[in-house]
């Protein structure tokens, strides 16, 4: 397999567990510092019924960290806490490999000679993971078609619904899609302040994937690491999680699983991602919640709608003229912000390259939205956030309350 003779990131699994099963699916779990909320998460995966699904289920644990000498001074003392809660996990894990009745299994990447590089994070971690499931599979007599053998992608401080492994691998193998979104709702908050928090949090990203999803992009979903699931195949056309990523490594797989084969929305099951402060990565849950129960500001700034009308307009300006040259796609916009935007990219270049290489207009379609991905969309929005729509409160958007956790 090409992917991983130029791509891997395989490590040693360990644990007690059939290694010439021809599992169905897999879970695969980044820990770091993990002891109190792990047995939990594992716990929540174990409820999971019908039974015959966990035994079909191989949960993964990837045990992290850096080693102290790869960070600053400054930041050993903290680094070292969680090493050596690391070590408790792995003790912890050795023994639980004894009692459970369950496949479970673990990667040592945080003992001293096993640890991150010095650019390893999250993205790796759960590279890592994956890669050593496929190498695993892969190795196998009769390996089960990549297609049908779904991973899902969980933290170690998320609970999931007791039907999180059997609908969303079924709806996602189903769908046919490369990967699959599952819903998700918070946990409850340890205090009123970091209740309100989260609730304007989850609005905020409610809000964001329902302007994309008015606008009419196809990356209008949700990219949040603990909530995603996706098949063997799509995640090696994907080409896996990007290693180097130290948060954001989800929004940019997802980015890459729309274009080797799709992103769908699971409907009837949910996943419960923690509501807990942390400054472990520069942006994410942790880091929002941190900067809004520590300024005591829970009003979220978000992009104003209109630059929503903006990318509908654009989208459905090319869609309209996927035959016309980009003259007649710039006709249909009113901001000129939008038309500086494109030529800044090349638009007519890239465009005129698309006609001329694809010979029907829905693969010109399917090119264009493959160069116009969830990523310079976001450049896009941000562009037009600076040129002419600052971002605004979400309270002061009209409608705003219809949002799932909006609380005025």
């Amino acid at each position: 397999m090409k992917y991983l003779e130029k791509r891997t990131a395989v490590r040693p699994i360990q644990g007690k567990f059939d290694r010439g099963r021809n599992f169905r699916q897999a879970v695969v779990i980044p820990a770091l510092a993990e002891t109190q909320h792990l047995p939990l998460t594992l716990q929540s995966l174990w409820n999971n019924v019908p039974e015959s699904i966990l035994n079909d289920t191989l949960i993964l644990v990837v045990v992290n960290n850096r080693s102290l000498e790869s960070v600053a001074t400054a930041n050993q003392t903290e680094l070292k806490k969680c090493i050596e809660d690391n070590a408790l996990t792995l003790k912890w894990l050795e023994n639980q490999n004894r009692h459970t009745a369950f496949p479970l299994a673990w990667i040592d990447a945080s003992s001293s000679g096993n640890e991150l590089p010095h650019w390893g994070g999250v993205g790796l971690a759960r590279k890592i993971g994956c890669d050593s499931v496929l190498a695993l599979l892969t190795g196998l007599a009769t390996p089960r078609n990549l297609r049908d053998f779904v991973f899902f992608s969980l933290d170690a401080d998320t609970l999931t619904s007791p039907s999180y492994l059997e609908t969303a691998g079924n709806e996602l193998r189903s769908s046919r899609c490369a990967g699959g979104v599952i819903p998700f709702k918070h946990q409850q908050a340890d205090s009123p302040e970091s209740q309100a928090a989260i609730d304007a949090y989850e609005a905020f990203l409610h809000y964001y994937v329902a302007g994309l999803r008015w606008a009419g992009s196809p990356y209008a979903f949700h990219t949040i690491g603990s909530c995603l699931c996706f098949t063997a195949d799509g995640y090696i056309r994907a080409n896996g999680f990007p290693a180097r990523r130290q948060a954001g490594e989800d929004f940019y797989f997802c980015v890459e699983l729309v274009k080797a084969g799709g992103v769908f929305e699971i409907h009837n099951t949910m996943a419960f991602p923690s509501a807990r402060i942390s400054h472990r990565v520069p942006f994410g849950t942790g880091r929002r919640m941190a900067e809004a129960v520590v300024n005591d500001n829970n009003n979220f700034l978000v992009y104003d709608f209109r630059v929503f009308v903006c990318v509908r307009e654009l989208l459905a300006a090319v869609s309209t003229y996927q035959g016309e040259g980009a003259e007649q796609i710039y006709a249909c916009l009113k901001d000129p912000p939008t038309t500086e935007f494109l030529e800044r990219r090349g638009f007519p270049r890239v465009w005129e390259r698309f006609r001329s290489q694809y010979k029907t207009n829905p693969a010109i379609l399917t090119a264009f939205h493959r160069w116009f991905d969830g990523f310079v969309t976001l450049k896009y929005i941000h562009w037009l956030t600076e040129k002419k729509w600052p971002r605004v409160s979400l309270k002061d958007i009209p409608g705003a309350d219809v949002f799932p956790g909006y609380r005025s």
